[in-house]
């Protein structure tokens, strides 16, 4: 993720370089996901794809599994350069879900709810707050709806609080294939509307644990949409 709406490719490859040069100093459990995080930073070097093709890491199960913690792979519609998240903080509190604070390789935050975004840090336009409650009510594969509002950066500072009408639609069983796993999920799409405003949110839950597998999540007007998939955690 830029400062302006992207995970970007350049930048995971600096931070990666400043990671590969102390090996033994900062952060261990980034000291100890470079068997993940050395792919990328070999393609990154090499300069991309032929064409300038957005970059793509086929991340195998052995590097998963030498990578302590969660993992969680986000591209944005922007440009759709890959990176990969870790989870650096959660807690729970008065409201439905537990709240997951997961920073990009640029230091960059996006904040989920059971898997639902409720806010993001350092992306530019970003999202302060939003409400979560009517998106896990469709989470028991009937559907549903209701209002959800969202707080939103302005440019000059301030912020703007929309309350936008939303419905969940049941789209069905989906098996997903997420690394050497095969995993099954109900498939819910969720519109949401404010006069001529709208988005439109998708989610693979998995069956019988609860757990977002995979997204596709607005993050605002200036971002625009965040694919997530959760590979490990």
């Amino acid at each position: 993720m830029s400062r302006a709406s992207t995970l970007t490719a350049a930048v995971l490859a600096t931070f990666l370089a400043g990671c590969s040069s102390n090996p033994n100093g900062g952060d261990p459990a980034i000291a100890a996901s470079r068997a993940l995080f050395d792919a990328i930073k070999t393609r990154t070097a090499g300069g991309g794809a032929p064409g300038g093709a957005p970059l793509r890491i086929e991340v195998t199960r052995k590097q998963l599994d030498q990578t302590p913690g969660a993992v969680l792979q986000a591209i944005p519609d922007a440009t759709q350069a890959q990176d990969f998240l870790r989870l650096i903080a959660q807690r729970d509190d008065s409201n439905p879900g537990t709240v997951e604070v997961w920073q990009s390789s640029d230091n960059l935050q996006v904040i989920l709810r059971n898997g639902v975004l409720v806010g993001t840090k350092g992306l530019g336009g970003d999202i302060r707050s939003a409400e979560a409650a009517t998106t896990f009510a469709g989470f028991d594969g009937q559907g549903g709806g209701g209002q959800r509002l969202i707080t939103i950066d302005r440019t000059n500072g301030t912020a703007q609080t929309t309350a936008f009408s939303c419905d969940m639609t049941q789209l069905g069983r989906e098996t997903l294939q997420i690394v050497d796993q095969r995993v099954p999920t109900y498939r819910m799409r969720e519109i949401c509307s404010y006069g001529l405003a709208s988005f439109t949110n998708e989610y693979w839950v998995e069956t019988g644990s609860g757990k977002m597998r995979k997204s596709r999540q607005w993050a605002g007007p200036t971002v625009g949409y965040i694919d997530f998939l959760r590979l490990k955690g």
